[in-house]
């Protein structure tokens, strides 16, 4: 076997492993990001949290889009009154 090659299989298993970890932490980043409330309803849905619905008693709070009891005045994360 040539030296070559194995100079060439090392660094190629080394570019393996890294590119394994940067998947991994990739993953995991986007299982932390995906658990946020506000990081959900922020993008197209909107328009639907803020228009705080109430259903079987629970509302929406208008500015975070934060679930809470409908007999509430006040959303319990950021402090919104409702309306």
């Amino acid at each position: 076997m040539y030296t070559e090659f194995i100079i060439i299989y090392v660094l190629l298993a080394i570019l393996a492993v890294l590119l394994i970890g940067v998947l991994v932490l990739q993953i995991i980043l986007l299982k932390k990001s995906s658990g946020s409330n506000s990081a959900t309803y922020r993008g197209a849905g909107n328009n639907i949290a803020s228009a705080q619905t109430q259903e079987g008693g629970i509302a929406f709070c208008r500015r975070c889009a934060t679930r809470f009891d409908a007999t509430s005045r006040i959303c319990p994360k950021c402090g919104t009154p409702r309306q």
